[in-house]
């Protein structure tokens, strides 16, 4: 009987979206260039992988026959899958070997590929030589509902440095600290962190997500519900993998192996002052006072003016710009100097209206909206 298995092609499009969100381009091992497709009785399955994250999707399919497994190159079975429409496309695998009478050896492999009145056939690799993250999946570290984790590491990836010089700010650092549950990321400039539960349990890790599987959570796990589990090699935890599950979807990611600083260290514990503004009207301003000068990190001014607040910019070759609103400034509060690219990024992420909290000049800045689990801090500049 025919190995082979038959799938609708806009499917296996969109399986191969997120599998190609992991494959790396150009790279140079060309198994790490290609996904693996297994096929048994309980369906098919697609795992991509770039060593420090390894993907394996679900995917239905409309029949299919054997127990096989084949790797094929990721792009251009996606290219092939993106042409094919709305089409089944049948992709059967095609081994040769070698019989020396001693052993098997692989000689040589290809996949063929129809789709309507399109025919393919395409190299393909050994799936013995598809490198994957091993271990046991173990316990439970944590449950999250409708969505709620990639939404978490949305309300702080916008603050993940990537500066390769302090490597351990590259992701985000979910910590259970007496403080409570949180996700934090910082690049040394800003900082915003969402709690999630108060931790009474008195529950202590600290694992930095990549920012590269932050990024692959957001997109294709958006909504779902999730479960993290620890990975173990025999009795022993692997500190540095996690795994994590979703309806049809398996993920196992590398963690960075280093020490998120002490964030709390670094967000003010009172406010002095506080100035409360629109978002959108913040946002416009900072455009406006902005719309000259560099482009990059321009220094920004908060100050009153006849008690309102005026944003500000200045520039020794292009010159100066006042930016008046309709937002009262608070009696007494010194005037707040910040990065306008990092500000704006940081008001993007509110709400409704905002509210800037400090304890007293050249201290760090809070940001704040109506969700009383996130807290954002801006560093000062001097302008």
């Amino acid at each position: 009987m025919t190995d082979f298995v038959t799938i609708e092609a806009k499917v296996l499009a969109k399986a191969l979206r997120f599998a190609n969100s992991i494959v790396e381009t150009r790279n140079t091992i060309p198994i790490l260039n290609t996904v693996r497709l297994s096929y048994c009785p309980k369906g098919l399955t697609i795992d991509a992988t770039d060593l420090d994250l390894q993907a394996s999707i679900e995917v239905d399919e409309i029949d299919g026959s054997g127990e096989w497994a084949i790797c094929v190159l990721a792009r251009d079975l996606a290219k092939v899958s993106m042409v094919a429409g709305t089409v089944p496309l049948r992709i059967e695998p095609s081994f040769s070997y070698r019989d020396d009478s001693t052993s098997h050896k692989w000689t040589g492999k290809t996949a063929e590929i129809t789709a309507g009145d399109a025919a393919y056939s395409v190299p393909a690799m050994d799936a013995a030589d598809f490198p994957e993250l091993l271990g046991e999946r173990m316990q439970r570290i944590e449950r999250f509902t409708n969505g709620h984790f990639a939404a978490m590491l949305r309300k702080v990836s916008h603050c993940i440095s990537t500066e390769e010089t302090r490597y351990y700010l590259n992701g985000i650092n979910w910590s259970a600290k007496p403080q409570g549950k949180r996700f934090t990321a910082t690049d040394g400039h800003r900082l915003a962190s969402c709690r999630y539960d108060g931790n009474e349990s008195g529950e202590t890790f600290s694992y930095i997500l990549p920012r590269k599987t932050v990024s692959i959570l957001m997109a294709f796990l958006d909504g779902a519900d999730i479960e993290v589990f620890s990975i173990g090699k025999g009795n022993t935890v692997v500190e540095t993998i996690l795994d994590i599950q979703a309806p049809s979807v398996s993920i196992r990611t590398k963690l960075i192996d280093g020490t998120f600083p002490d964030f709390d260290r670094v967000i003010p514990n009172n406010e002095n002052h506080r100035l409360d503004i629109a978002r959108e009207e913040m946002l416009t301003a900072i455009r406006q006072a902005t719309a000259i000068g560099p482009s990059r990190g321009p220094a920004v001014r908060l100050r009153g003016v006849e008690g309102r607040l005026h944003v500000e910019t200045k520039n020794p070759d292009a010159g100066s710009a006042k930016v008046a609103t309709s937002a009262a400034w608070p009696a007494g509060m010194p005037e707040i100097g910040f990065n306008g690219r990092y500000m704006a990024e940081m008001v993007r992420s509110c709400q409704g209206e905002i509210h800037f909290g400090m304890t007293e000049a050249n201290a760090p800045i809070t940001l704040s909206d109506d969700d009383k689990d996130v807290i954002r801090v801006v560093m000062p500049m001097r302008v």
